[in-house]
This record gives structure tokens, sequence and C-alpha cells, in this order.
């Protein structure tokens, strides 16, 4: 490896006799917390430099962490992955699958928790479903219903000052959850419903799923010792997403497809794996988009300009309908480049290789911050401002605003590197759900900014990491109706 320098010289936090790492995150004093992972990505990013590289070693049951702060690096190792990428397994989920439920799941592991040759071979049974760009254009219609319903809904949660309620999150979460009940399981599933208790039940379980996720995959695995309270909530959740997607499998949507095609049970544990990825994911894009939006008169107005003009009337929307609005493609480009939903993506390395001029071992797991370098200045000039321009090419720059010009002009000259931002990942192991994810939120966010003018009144929103990147306070957003008139805006 020439000159490069040892893998035990890699800057990080010093690991104690005995107990490593580990007791930094036992203890939880900042920036050492599982729920704070921002704070602790930051304090790497000091620790490695520039462009560096930092490590955190001897944590208990798990393998070394490496982070590389470089673009430039993330591509060189995504681009030398061989044809069967290993990510970084989550315990609890493989012990679910492989050991727990094996006796429903045998040889038919599904894709998310899995890797290598059983991930390869299932994957190649659901991706032409999946990932084709047709399979999700074709999906818009029946979006649009649930988008519809959901803003009608929101209609009836504002409250005398047309706020929206505290638990507008929660809302969110049973939006995500009937749009992927809509494409994926081609039924609805009632989410949307106040009086429907099966929804009440899914929904309190993607709660406890979702909570007890950084517990049990990020910490200390006691859970292996013995049943703790998180590891029950887990356990349970997943089987009530199993027993619904066994329910609710119909002969329609992606799924009904792929059981005609691979079989009842290849739709169902595709269907739970669906279920795992795209309900809270979807939520907190969705959260943080109109969030950022909210905050910014100039950029919803020019979105509701784009709107006005190409949003269809009395009619469903249509995929061409969406092709008609890079504006709103842009809007959360950028929304998902400040506040990704996940922040960052894990490889195990399969071979010896060098990082930011640093060995790195074979098994070793590379852990790419997508959040620190999508904020970055080197990579994107004025980060924390939300100007949607950027992403436009070739396209006219609203210069009534000479702040957001001049970062244009800054990002211009710089252009995008293509490994700065990657909120759905990148290969053959990226978001196999990207498609539709964003047809989901693009349809929603039209639906919303359309109809009202959002905007925020609160203070500053803090965020914690569950494991997905979501609000801590309540969205109590603010609601105006907009009318179409002389004024293509509002009133």
């Amino acid at each position: 490896m020439g000159n490069a320098r040892r893998f035990a010289t890699i800057p990080g936090p010093k690991p104690l006799p005995i107990v490593g790492n580990t007791w930094r995150f036992a203890i939880g004093q900042k920036p050492w917390r599982t729920n704070s992972l921002d704070a602790t990505l930051w304090r790497l990013r000091e620790l490695a430099g520039i462009g560096g590289v930092a490590k955190v070693a001897k944590l208990f049951g798990h393998p070394d962490l490496v982070f590389p702060f470089s673009a430039d690096e993330t591509e060189k190792i995504y681009r030398r992955e061989d044809a069967l990428p290993h990510r970084a397994v989550a315990p609890c989920l493989r012990h679910y699958k492989q050991e727990l439920r094996k006796d429903f799941f045998g040889d038919e592991p599904g894709l998310i928790g899995v890797h290598g040759m059983p991930w390869s071979k299932f994957r190649s049974k659901v991706s032409k479903a999946l990932a084709s760009p047709e399979a999700a254009r074709s999906s818009v219609p029946c979006l649009d219903y649930v988008a519809e319903d959901f803003v009608k809904k929101m209609d009836r949660m504002l409250g005398e000052n047309q706020e929206l309620p505290k638990d507008y999150l929660t809302e969110l979460y049973k939006w995500a959850l009937e749009s992927v009940g809509a494409w994926a399981l081609g039924t609805r599933l009632g989410c949307l419903n106040n009086d429907d208790e099966a929804a009440r039940e899914i929904i309190n379980s993607i709660h406890g799923f979702f909570h007890s996720v950084p517990e049990l995959e990020l910490s200390a695995p006691l859970w292996r010792l013995y049943s703790t309270p998180a590891y029950k909530t887990y356990v349970n959740a997943l089987d009530s997403f199993r027993a619904l997607c066994l329910k609710r499998l119909t002969d329609k949507g992606i799924c009904g497809n792929i059981a005609k095609s691979s079989g009842e049970k290849v739709a169902t544990i595709l269907a739970l794996d669906l279920l795992l990825v795209g309900v809270d994911t979807t939520a907190a894009a969705a959260a943080s988009t109109i969030y950022l939006l909210a905050k910014n008169e100039r950029v919803q107005m020019r979105l509701q300009t784009e709107l006005d003009n190409n949003l269809p009337v009395g009619r469903a929307m249509h995929s061409k309908d969406l092709d008609q609005m890079p504006y709103l493609r842009a809007c959360l480009k950028e929304a998902l480049r400040i506040k990704p939903v996940i922040l960052g993506n894990g490889r195990c390395i399969q071979s010896d290789t060098v990082i930011s001029g640093y060995e790195v071992p074979k098994g070793s797991h590379v852990v790419f911050p997508h959040y620190i370098m999508s904020n970055d200045e080197r990579y994107f000039p004025s980060p924390q401002e939300f100007v949607p321009e950027r992403w436009l090419r070739g396209q006219s720059i609203d210069t009534t605003d000479s702040n957001a010009a001049t970062v244009c002009k800054k990002q211009k000259e710089i252009g995008i590197h293509p490994f700065a931002s990657l909120p759905f990942g990148f290969g053959r192991r990226m978001c196999i759900g990207k498609r539709f994810a964003e047809a989901e939120l693009h349809i929603l966010l039209a639906k919303i900014f359309h109809k009202y003018r959002v905007s925020w009144r609160h203070s500053e929103l803090t965020y914690s990491v569950t494991p997905t990147y979501i609000p801590n306070e309540p969205l109590q957003f603010t609601l105006k109706q907009r009318h179409k008139g002389n004024n293509p805006h509002f009133h």
C-alpha cells in the first residue's frame, strides 16, 4: 500500500482498555449520543480535518467504523464495489429474519438487513418491477388520490389560529403508509380514516419499531443477553407488519405483480421491507421540505407560480404533469441536501484499501457521512441557504434575490460533485424505491403548496436521529388558503 499511513493512526476518539469507545455512547455525553449523531459526525469531521478521514474503534458488538469526509474518496469506494456490495448489517433485523422467524423467511431474506448472494437472488426477483421508471410513473394517479385525501384531511385538522396540530408528523406517517399501501399492495389501508382501529394499530407499531431501532442497532446489543423492552417492541411491531402484509396483499400493485411471477411469499417479504424503509423516511422528507419552504417565502412563491401554470384542474395528476415541474424537483433535492433523511450510508469493504492516505483493512465498515458533505462549503456554497436554483441547469436564476443569485453563481463555478449529496445512496444498493418515494413527495408537495400559503411562526426546529433525521418539536405550520385570481400567488 505504498506510503499509506497505518490504520491505527486514523484520527478519532481514543478507546479505553476493555470498554473501548462504547462507554461514550453508554453515558450519552455530547457529542456521543445515538439520537444526536449529527453532532457526532460534526465532531468526527473536526477530528478528520478538511477532506480527511476519522475512525470510531472498539464499539462493543460492532466492527471499527471509518468515516471519509471527502466526496472524491466516497466516489472511489463506491465505484470500486464488486457486484455484491456489503452494507453494514442491522444485527437485530438479521436475527429476526434468519433466526427468530426463520420458519417464515426461510431462504428468502428480503432486501433489508442482508447482503451477498441471498440479497442478490432476492433482488433479481423484484428489481424489474421496482426499479423501472415506468413502474413509478404508472403509480402517479393512485398516489394522487392518496395525497388529495390527505390534503382534504389537513383542512379538517386546522385549529382556530389556522395552525396544524401538534401531532402533524404522525399524520405524515399515516400519509406515507397509505401511499406505500397504494402502490406496493394495490390497496387503500385506511390510515387516513380517524376511526380505523387497524390503521391506528399499524401506526403504533411503526412508532414502536422506529423508536426502538437506535437502541437495538446503534447501541450495545443488550438484547442478545435478554429480551429488553425495546427488543419486545421491535419484534411485536415486525410481527404486526408481517401479518398486515399477508392479510392485505392483493393481485394489484407492485407486490401483486411479483406474487404472480415469484410467489406470495416473496411478495409479502418485499412488502414488509418496503414498509420498514418507505414510511418514516418519506414522512421525514416531507416534514423537512415543508418546513424549509414555509421559512422561505421567495422560494415558496416561485414554486407556486410553477404549480399554478402546470397543475391539472379537474383530473388526477399524471407523470407527464410532474415532468413540467423542474422547480418542484429542485426544491425536494435542496431540502434533502440540507436535511437528508438518513445521515450516512455504510459499506463493509471486501478487500484491503487506502482511504485518504490511510490503510483500511478488509472487513472494516466505511460510513459515508452524506449529511456532512452535503452541508460542506467546499461542495455547496452557503450550505445552510435554501436555494433550489443551484440544482437547475440552463434555466434562469431568480435574480430578484441578490443572495440567491450569488449562491448560484458560486455553485455554477464549482459545479455539483455527484457524490456530495446522495440522499438515496448509490449503486446496486441504492434505495430501490427511490422513484416511488420521489413521486409520493412531489405529488404531496404540489398539492399542499398549490392550495395553501404555508408559514412558520415558531423557533428553529431541532432534529434527532431515530434512526431517520426528524424534527423534535411539533410541526405546527400555519396554513392560509390561496385563491387564484388576478394575483397568481395568494391574497
